[in-house]
């Protein structure tokens, strides 16, 4: 007897997953896809498999944000530089290839050299790295016992901070080696090896070195403080308990945004939305629209309907958020300062002046004027319209009380037709 897989659509966002030790980042993606029980699922930037941290998982509609988020903000890192030894991965994982207990190097000379790598970098890939040259896996090659030439690529360093020099042991393949080594936190960019510039620091200073252990404190917008483990993560989903998944709508484009539940697409919602439009032709910026709720229980509109006609109106985006236990918990102050500003990085914001949001509709238009202002964002506020010879509010809630009367060309002549 064939058994149904069941798939969880509802699940949309990131998971700021701290990577435990021995586990890829494909392993880790693994894990989390049995465990919710989701289609798709990736991230935002590999980490190798000895190393722990900030893997930010992208499920669901959340996936489509990969590409900006790959390519955006900086890493930070903390990595134990090693003093003594050399090896062919450029960290302790590897085979010794050069050992020499007498360094003879001073903290000022380590803090000199440590200091020459800020700023843009040309840094050579590792051998036993994931990158590609001519189709082929570096890792793949240096496995064979194959060391190609590779091409430098400038990085950037933006900040290094080194601890004191201090001694210890390490056991590399089960021989002890007598080490020097130092704590390093780097704040780099996208591609930059942090083994790699490790082995650098040593040739700077003349001497044997390499990465000890490995831990990404932030990628992006991502931190450790906001991270859960595989562990914990398993342990949440069997409680059906999923607010460690956080929303997730960054974009690169600059919007023109307005939200609402737009249940019935109105001539209300129509003023917004052109206004919307307009400004984004004028501005040189995306139109967008984003639907609070799933809206689903409308008679009037189906959501096909909705998007189709939204589209018909010139939007270039329409963006879902519905309305879960993590989305419908989410601060007014929060709403407007990570979704709207932040992650769809809106420049003009327009509303109905009626406009409620956040947490148990704390949010208003006030609140929306004093935040957007810190930001530098725009806001226009449209005034409702009133149904024609009546002081009666054009709303989706009236809308749907004519229509459960019998009164067809009025509900017609509100909805445009």
């Amino acid at each position: 007897m064939n058994s149904t897989k069941i798939i969880n659509t509802d699940l949309n966002g990131v998971i700021i997953l701290d990577k435990p030790k021995d586990f890829t980042s494909n392993d880790c993606l693994s894990v989390i896809k049995k465990s919710l029980h989701v289609k798709k699922i990736g991230h935002t930037g590999t980490l190798d498999e000895n190393a722990t941290g900030v893997l930010a998982c992208l499920v669901g509609t959340a996936t489509k944000c990969q590409e900006y988020l790959m390519k955006t903000g900086s890493k930070i890192y903390e990595a134990e530089l090693i003093f003594g030894i050399k090896t062919d991965t450029e960290d302790f994982t590897g085979t010794v290839t050069s050992y020499n207990e007498d360094l003879g190097i001073s903290f000022d000379d380590l803090k000199n050299a440590v200091e020459s790598f800020i700023g843009e970098y040309s840094q050579v890939p590792p051998m036993y790295s994931a990158k590609k040259v001519n189709g082929k896996k570096l890792i793949n090659l240096a496995r064979k016992g194959i060391d190609i030439e590779r091409k430098p690529s400038l990085v950037h360093i933006y900040k290094i901070d080194v601890s004191d020099l201090m001694k210890d042991s390490i056991l590399i393949e089960n021989k002890d080696y007598n080490i020097i080594k130092a704590n390093l936190q780097v704040e780099c960019s996208k591609g930059t090896y942090i083994r790699t510039l490790c082995k650098d620091i040593g040739e700077k200073l003349k001497v044997n070195s390499c990465m000890g252990n490995l831990r990404r404190i932030r990628t992006s917008f991502f931190d450790i403080t906001d991270s859960i483990t595989l562990e914990e993560l398993k342990t949440e989903a069997e409680k059906n308990d999923y607010s460690f998944i956080k929303p997730c709508y960054y974009t690169e484009d600059e919007n023109v945004l307005t939200f609402g539940k737009f249940e019935t697409l109105h001539i209300g919602h129509k003023l917004l939305i052109d206004r919307v439009v307009s400004e984004a032709k004028n501005n040189k910026l995306k139109s967008s629209v984003m639907i609070v709720g799933d809206n689903s229980d409308n008679l009037i509109i189906t959501k096909e309907q909705r998007l189709s006609k939204i589209k018909f109106w010139g939007v270039d985006n329409v963006i879902y958020f519905p309305l879960n236990e993590l989305n419908s918990h989410i601060d007014a102050n929060h709403f407007i300062k990570e979704i709207i500003v932040k992650q769809l990085n809106t420049k003009i914001l327009v509303v109905g002046s009626d406009c409620r949001f956040g947490y148990q509709g704390k949010g208003d238009i006030s609140l929306l004027k004093d935040v957007l202002k810190e930001y530098g964002v725009k806001l226009i506020v449209i005034d409702k319209l009133k149904v024609e010879n009546s002081a009666e509010v054009i709303s989706s809630t009236f809308i749907k009380l004519e229509y459960q009367k019998g009164n067809i060309d009025l509900v017609n002549k509100l909805l445009g037709k």
